[in-house]
């Protein structure tokens, strides 16, 4: 009896971790393109730690109960070319999907490292619960604030218009940012028959100088470059920066991708 006992506890300590333990598996993909990779490595810090090449992209890990790290790598040559790392928590077992989405590793320590975006790329901290309320309230008042201004300016430039004046002083009832966005001019109509060319550089010579300035540094930093380098370099306010980056867009001269709490601008001619 004793031993019949002792041979049904052996048999439950051995069965017991592999009673929790889950399937984790996914398929890497490109970001732009959303087309599986193949050929990715894919590790994660078990203990030990696991290792696979994703010859379809696809993986698959057997993890027992925790939180783990699933970091995938794409390489062209010896050249590190794509790059992902996601967090996951097991509790019980069961089957967990969890699909990597790669991208360029634009400055390892924005999008590949195990930061904190909210701390290492805005500075964020916490407030107590009554300075939020007090910062809540001081930002709604400031918004009545410039609502009630801005009414007042839109009833008196009407008032104007009923007198025959003109815009005075400017005042368009807008927060000025110290920048405005300048439409493109039209194109004139092709005739028919007639063919033009553009001159290397033709477009953007007719854009403002400070959008210029944008380019440049972005092509100074490969083609990439994150929103918060960039409002660093130009050494403007965010609401400047954010109105520029939304002109060039609008241009079609860069793209946006939003990666953690931040922004990733890229050249759309790379």
């Amino acid at each position: 009896m004793l031993r019949r006992c002792l041979l049904l506890i052996a048999i439950f300590v051995v069965c017991a971790p592999s009673a929790a333990a889950a399937v984790v598996h996914g398929t890497t993909y490109e970001w732009s393109t959303f087309e599986a990779l193949e050929k990715t490595i894919v590790l994660v810090n078990s203990t030990p730690p696991q290792v696979m090449v994703a010859s379809s992209g696809s993986y698959t890990f057997d993890l027992p109960e925790g939180s783990y790290a699933i970091r995938a790598e794409y390489y062209r040559g010896n050249l590190l070319e794509y790059c992902a790392e996601e967090e996951i928590t097991i509790v019980g077992g069961g089957d967990f999907v969890l699909d990597l989405l790669m991208f360029p590793p634009i400055e390892e320590v924005y999008l590949c490292e195990d930061i904190n975006f909210s701390e290492d790329l805005f500075d964020y901290e916490e407030l107590p619960e009554d300075e939020e309320d007090s910062t809540v309230l001081l930002y709604a008042t400031g918004i009545l604030s410039v609502l009630a201004i801005m009414a007042a300016l839109f009833l008196w430039k009407r008032s104007k218009k009923g007198d025959g004046k003109g815009r005075t002083g400017g005042m368009d009832g807008k927060e000025d940012y110290g920048y405005e966005p300048v439409e493109p001019e039209p194109e004139a109509p092709e005739e028919p028959g007639e063919l033009e060319e553009l001159e290397p550089g033709g477009a953007e010579s007719a854009i403002p100088s400070d959008l210029q300035e944008v380019l440049s540094i972005i092509r100074g930093r490969d083609g990439r470059i994150t929103q918060k380098d960039l409002r660093l370099l130009l050494n403007c306010s965010e609401a400047k920066a954010s109105l520029m980056i939304t002109d060039l867009e609008d241009r079609g001269l860069v793209k946006k991708v939003k990666k953690g709490r931040g922004n990733v601008i890229i050249l759309t001619d790379l």
